[in-house]
């Protein structure tokens, strides 16, 4: 998701539905992860308002409870009535998809794979493991204002302790 925000685009429905793995079974210690359904995709200039808007606290927190905890905070609203300070049209305007919204979904699925993880390859000892968490933590940050990014977390992990391979592409090269 770091490259696909380094060009310009956002994926606006990161979720666990939408992430795909793949075992090759001649290389048992790799894994590729794949993202999928880009029906929500936008560019990052355009201004596409969050589509979790609902007219209830109730309706709010129904759909909440249907779509998970995924979805950035500030997507999340209830709008009043019109001409107010929480019209729809105002609350549309404040509640866009960003990179940070992204970000968040990304955290919080991230941290569903890897919080029962245990790797001694991966996190080296407990000091690695806990700033491995640390830094998934960050991007699920409900300030996106504080929130970290995904290029930020993308550094950090490839940086030494944690050294994790690029990948040259997001997908086989050969077909």
């Amino acid at each position: 998701m770091d490259r696909v925000h380094k060009g310009y685009l956002q994926h606006n429905d990161i979720s666990p539905g939408n992430v795909l793995l793949h075992f090759p079974e001649d290389k048992v210690s790799e894994v590729y992860i794949g993202v999928c359904d880009w029906g929500l995709a936008s560019r990052v200039c355009e201004t596409t308002p969050s589509r979790y808007v609902y007219p209830t606290a109730e309706a709010r927190t129904a759909a909440f409870k249907e779509r998970g905890s995924f979805v950035a905070p500030e997507l999340w609203y209830t709008y009043g009535k019109p001409n107010s300070e929480t019209s729809y049209e105002t609350l549309r305007r404040r509640h866009l998809y960003t990179q940070a919204a992204d970000a968040y979904s990304v955290g919080v699925v991230a941290n569903m794979i890897w919080k029962d993880e245990d790797d001694f390859d991966l996190f080296k000892d407990a000091a690695g493991k806990a700033r491995f968490a640390v830094a998934l933590k960050e991007l699920t940050n409900p300030d996106p204002k504080n929130r970290s990014t995904l290029h930020l977390v993308h550094a950090t992990l490839t940086a030494p302790p944690y050294n994790f391979q690029i990948p040259e592409c997001c997908y086989r090269k050969h077909i």
